[in-house]
């Protein structure tokens, strides 16, 4: 046993420091897996703090080996690799869509792997803060700080890919999570940190009373006025009356991935059917604008934008109303045509994963504008060029069911909906990304959040379609806008400007209400990012205030 421990600590840390090393990345792998809990379907945040708690004893237990910043190090990682495991565990779904392409062992391996790469950031953390660690409650501080740092640089470097973040334990559209709109899912991920972590302090023995349980206190009182702040913004939110905004509908086909690419001749047109009986018969219909969902419409035998018969039955499908649907784009246009006709290889096409506006007038469909998805999926949509051409070699395709890739689009831009606001469209995962919303002159009136959530898995057993949903809401808390979201396999639903559900659906069917009013841009929204800096600073700061001996001397 450690001396420095036994006399300074706890019976907890006394007996975590009898545990061998391999006994504590155990536990810290468990710790990571029972921090999923915090997100969602479950939201049970308190298991979270647990698990904080827990990593912040093991990593004073690694403070003290005699390779203490290795030792941190894969304290965080074993944390890390627990934590996306469980938490990311549904990527294995992805793989069984074309077994015969990836086969379904691959799915095993990809999600641990993903796990394991994604754990470097929490063991970077941990290795970062080591290098600061004190004995007492300023540990505190330097953990969230470092641990924020590290899921900073996750959801920022390389491409990014901010899922899970630990803010995200709060439940979207309750009054703690109205403080995005404040700082944003970084801030409230900073703040969630040091709370979380604050009760590792009534372990320190060394300390008064006081001492231990203050930070606790602050924790609570802090996160109280949070709550209250937020309590007070729902309760203020604005209501408008009937028919000032139009009605929307969001549809999904109820369709599997599997079942909507299985190949026949008619396949896309089987499946546009589907749709248009989730939408509803045009004369019968409430709903001026419907919103289908990523890549609704399958491509086995035409784009659908290329084929006037197919979009001939698709405006008789929307009468006069106007659509907003996912859908897979082409170019050039004789090389698209020629492709089907094997007039022209598939290495000729550049293919977008695309969202179309169509406007329906008396049953002749316009396609007025289009957005190319931004920010792609590696090794989903595209391979990084590193791996390309060995992809080649092996014959690997990305997930996505045709061709080598889509190729990246612009920025989202507002785009022109009849009867409505202009809005932005978001596919897939360019819901988890904070800031993609244009702000300004630029800033769109609501936004539309298209995505193919049959990739996640069966709602039923798999979490990645609820933790998409959740975090997608929260984009509506930050930008203060409300959101129409259509999701093949996932959660369909209308969401208000605090992240709060008005209506929603899932599987095959429709969910329509009027669009709630979007807010005013917060004040503060434009300067998030250096408030953000500037409370880290804050809380850093707090790692070099002076402590007071029992007899009254700083030290």
């Amino acid at each position: 046993m450690n001396a420095s421990i036994d006399a300074a600590q706890s019976r907890i840390h006394a007996w975590l420091d009898a545990r061998t090393r391999w006994q504590r990345r155990g536990l810290a792998f468990l710790a990571g897996a029972l921090a999923t809990a915090g997100h969602a379907p479950f939201q049970l945040t308190l298991l979270f703090v647990a698990a904080v708690v827990a990593l912040v004893w093991l990593l004073d237990i690694a403070s003290v080996q005699p390779k203490r910043l290795w030792s941190a190090f894969l304290t965080g990682w074993f944390f890390g690799l627990g934590h996306f495991t469980t938490g990311l565990y549904w990527v294995s779904s992805a793989f069984l869509v074309d077994s015969a392409s990836w086969g379904p062992l691959w799915g095993v391996p990809a999600t641990l792997g993903l796990a394991a790469g994604l754990a470097v950031f929490w063991g970077f953390g941990a290795w970062l803060a080591a290098l600061l660690w004190t004995r007492d409650w300023r540990r505190i501080a330097v953990f969230a700080v470092c641990t924020f740092l590290s899921e900073w640089l996750r959801g920022n470097i390389l491409t990014g890919f901010p899922w899970i973040l630990p803010g995200y334990v709060w439940t979207p559209g309750e009054p703690v999570s109205q403080l995005a709109a404040v700082l944003g899912i970084y801030g409230l991920t900073l703040l969630t940190l040091l709370a979380a972590a604050a009760p590792a302090t009534i372990a320190d023995r060394v300390a008064t009373p006081g001492r231990r349980f203050a930070p606790t206190l602050v924790a609570a009182l802090v996160f109280g006025m949070i709550w209250g702040w937020g309590a007070q913004r729902l309760a203020r939110a604005p209501v408008d009356p009937p028919g000032a905004q139009p009605i929307v509908r969001v549809a999904d086909s109820g369709l599997s991935q599997a079942e909507k690419w299985r190949y026949r001749p008619d396949q896309e047109w089987r499946v546009l059917q589907r749709y248009l009986d989730a939408s509803g018969p045009p004369d019968d219909s409430r709903a001026s604008i419907l919103i289908w969902p990523e890549g609704a419409i399958p491509t086995l035998n035409f784009f659908a934008l290329d084929n006037p018969e197919f979009l001939d039955a698709l405006g008789r499908g929307l009468g006069d109303r106007a659509l907003v649907t996912g859908l897979t784009r082409c170019e050039p246009g004789p090389a698209c045509e020629a492709f089907w006709h094997r007039e022209a290889s598939i290495d000729s096409l550049r293919l977008f994963n695309s969202a179309a506006v169509i406007d329906g007038v008396s049953g002749v469909p316009r396609v007025s504008q289009t957005y190319d998805k931004h920010h792609l999926v590696p090794f989903g949509e595209y391979l990084p060029p590193p791996l390309a051409a060995l992809a080649e070699r092996f014959q690997i395709a990305p997930l996505q069911q045709i061709g080598a890739g889509f190729e990246a689009g612009a920025p989202p831009t507002r785009l022109v909906i009849p009867e409505a606001a202009p809005a932005v469209v978001l596919i897939c995962y360019e819901a988890i990304f904070p800031g993609m919303i244009p702000r300004g002159e630029e800033r769109p009136g609501w936004i539309v959040s298209v995505t193919n959530d049959a990739w996640f898995g069966d709602l039923r057993w798999f979490t990645g379609p609820h933790q998409h949903f959740a975090m997608a809401r929260y984009r509506t808390i930050e930008e203060g806008l409300p959101m129409a979201r259509a999701a093949s396999g996932g959660i369909s639903a209308i969401v208000d400007s605090y992240g709060r559900v008005v209506r929603s659906t899932q599987g095959q069917g429709g969910a329509e209400a009027q669009l709630p009013p979007a807010l005013r841009e917060f004040p503060l929204a434009p300067a998030r990012n250096l408030l953000l800096v500037g409370l880290a600073l804050l809380i850093a700061g707090l790692r070099f205030a002076p402590l007071r001996t029992q007899a009254g001397r700083k030290q």
